[in-house]
């Protein structure tokens, strides 16, 4: 089941920034980036611990056709990165051991993750990186001040030599 999220999908999550009716979310969020990117993370959850976690819940939500919830999780996660550019996103990639993050091409808009730490010694017959595509659509929507589709379509965990993304800007 392939994840396919529609521009009137993506539009209903770039209003949901407003979910702050929970004050402690957005805290523990910023937390969390605090410790990512002075590489706390590193000694609190083993990362292959982490991969296993992702790759079980991955499995079950595509077996009951869920995976837009990962996508959502790493939107509303990107949109709290503080995050200006292309060059701070690549350096919170590699911060947070996400992997190498990279431009591709410009027009259209394709990123590269090499090395990818969700994916990388796992195998499925499709692209899992939806957390990875829903991080990078929460961060690109601050930098492009503009409603973004982010779509996986090469994986690590189908064989691919990376992780590639394409970003479409939603038109209103």
């Amino acid at each position: 089941m392939k994840l396919i999220l529609t521009a009137e999908t993506a539009k209903q999550l770039s209003k949901t920034e407003e979910s702050k009716e929970i004050p402690d979310d957005e805290k523990l969020i910023k937390k969390s980036i605090e410790l990512l990117l002075k590489g706390e993370s590193k000694k609190k959850v083993p990362v292959e611990f982490f991969k296993v976690m992702v790759y079980i819940a991955i499995k079950k939500m595509l077996e009951y056709g869920n995976a837009i919830t990962f996508y959502e999780i790493g939107y509303e996660f990107g949109k709290h990165l503080d995050i200006k550019d292309l060059n701070d996103l690549k350096e919170f990639f590699e911060k947070a051991n996400l992997g190498e993050l990279e431009v591709v091409s410009e027009d259209p808009l394709i990123l590269k993750v090499n090395n990818c730490t969700l994916c990388s010694n796992l195998e499925f017959d499709e692209p899992i990186c939806y957390l990875d595509a829903g991080i990078l659509a929460g961060a690109l929507e601050n930098i492009l001040n503009s409603v973004v589709v982010v779509d996986e379509f090469e994986c690590m965990a189908t064989g691919g030599d990376a992780c590639y993304f394409k970003v479409e800007v939603v038109k209103d």
